[in-house]
């Protein structure tokens, strides 16, 4: 089968709780800071999830992890999808992989039993709508060379690869692996940097998958200075800018700025009430990636994943239900 998009996953499901500035001020006391990714082991992730629930907190669950959610939205829209990842044979795991199924994503996963659990991402939204992240990556850090389909990656015309894979020696050489198979098939190579702190701690190795020459990236501006290394935003845009042939910065409200060979689009924000940015980066990269595959102009493909993360932020989870995108996707498109 072909499909518009072959993604590398880590396999999570969000645990989502809204906090308050005590929390807030706990956390920071605990050394994990405000609007970050922060991996923990299962235990402190464990203590975290009991004290807030000890505190009268309601936690949704949510299937996630950055790619999934961003290959959910691509497929919601009408793109055929494939996702690699790896998942234990828990009550986590049916989760994640009925989620996928329940939005006709084709996959190659099958549970395994294990001691190690399946991944879960602990969400702390806070009131300025921020998302504070605890992540136990669990078994998801097993994928590893022998899970990429080599024939899925030919047969597909973009690969997607989320940058919190690169924290994973097993999970990078999986990347490298696909990476090399869509470079000898002609698939488009598209990379999201993911988090600031996974930029920092991880440099050598995004770097390693940015110079097999990227077709598209996408980050926010916090990871772009961290990746350049420049604290000027005109000077971080230009320096990202020629690591792919499509580069998307998101901007939150003010929108994004997207760039190619030929030109700069600077894309407004619109106008919305935010209650959680949990989840808008991806909603963001999954509209553009759908338009892209579609073989849009990259500012009408922008201008489209500014709408659909801007709906996203004004609810409660990292996701836009299905009909909800399918209204947006008729209006805009």
């Amino acid at each position: 089968m072909n499909y518009d998009i072959y993604s590398l996953a880590s396999a999570l499901v969000d645990i989502v709780f809204n906090i308050d500035q005590k929390f807030i001020s706990f956390l920071e006391d605990q050394g994990i800071q405000k609007g970050s990714m922060t991996l923990v082991d299962e235990k402190e992730q464990t203590r975290l999830i009991q004290k807030l629930i000890d505190e009268g907190n309601e936690p949704l669950i949510a299937c996630g992890g950055s790619s999934t959610n961003t290959t959910i939205a691509a497929s919601n829209f009408g793109a055929k999808c494939f996702i690699n990842c790896k998942i234990s044979n828990d009550h986590y795991g049916e989760i994640f992989l009925k989620d996928l199924e329940d939005n006709k994503i084709s996959h190659n996963i099958y549970p395994k039993n294990s001691s190690i659990p399946s991944g879960r991402c602990l969400v702390m939204v806070s009131e300025d709508a921020d998302r504070t992240m605890c992540t136990h990556l669990g078994i998801s850090t097993q994928l590893n060379v022998g899970d990429i389909n080599k024939e899925d990656i030919y047969n597909s015309n973009y690969l997607f690869i989320e940058g919190y894979l690169v924290t994973s020696p097993d999970n990078f050489k999986a990347c490298i692996q696909a990476v090399k198979y869509a470079k000898e098939s002609d698939t488009k190579l598209v990379l999201s940097l993911s988090d600031s702190n996974v930029v920092k701690n991880f440099r050598d190795e995004i770097e390693e998958i940015i110079d097999h020459e990227c077709d598209v990236i996408f980050c926010n501006l916090s990871e772009a200075y961290q990746y350049t290394k420049k604290s000027s935003t005109e000077e971080a845009i230009k320096l990202i800018s020629k690591k792919s042939k499509k580069t998307l910065i998101t901007l939150g409200p003010e929108g994004c700025i997207a760039t190619n060979n030929e030109a700069i689009y600077r894309i407004p924000g619109c106008a919305v009430k935010a209650i959680d940015t949990n989840g808008a980066g991806d909603l963001f990269a999954g509209s553009v990636l759908f338009c892209l595959s579609r073989g849009m102009n990259l500012d009408i493909a922008a201008k489209f994943g500014c709408v659909v993360s801007s709906k996203g932020v004004e609810k409660i989870g990292p996701r836009l239900e299905k009909d909800d995108l399918l209204e947006i996707k008729t209006n805009f498109l």
